[in-house]
């Protein structure tokens, strides 16, 4: 057993190995393009409420908060609009921006925004 979890444990088993080089044929270009509309549709609604820097990696974007503290602001949108955002100082000794993910519906992302905008306009 031990010979057997290390050569699972300290290099890619053999089955995984063909299994990624398999994966790197496959076309991604569709969920890369949804991926971008619902990113490029979060800056777009968001952009005259909140300091917010394009995201290029993930499906994530930190908004700063416009008013008081990530914390404060997260508080009052999980309260009063049901959101689930995420303080940024989870993620940073700084408790400045929020954490929102746009992988979901653009339904769901259609309401977060107005959501959003209408709690940053209200300060």
């Amino acid at each position: 057993m031990i010979k057997l979890q290390q050569y699972s444990f300290v290099c890619a088993p053999h089955p995984m190995q063909w299994t990624g080089a398999a994966a790197l044929s496959v076309d991604t270009t569709s969920q890369i393009d949804a991926y971008r509309r619902k990113r490029d549709m979060v800056v777009e609604g968001l952009r005259d409420d909140f300091e917010l820097v394009c995201p290029h990696g993930a499906f994530y974007a930190l908004p700063k908060a416009p008013w008081g503290t990530a914390t404060e602001f997260c508080t009052r949108a999980v309260e009063e609009h049901g959101l689930l955002i995420v303080p940024g100082r989870i993620f940073s000794r700084h408790d400045t921006h929020f954490r929102i993910s746009y992988a979901a519906s653009d339904t769901i992302l259609q309401r977060g925004i107005e959501a959003l905008q209408k709690l940053a306009r209200e300060g």
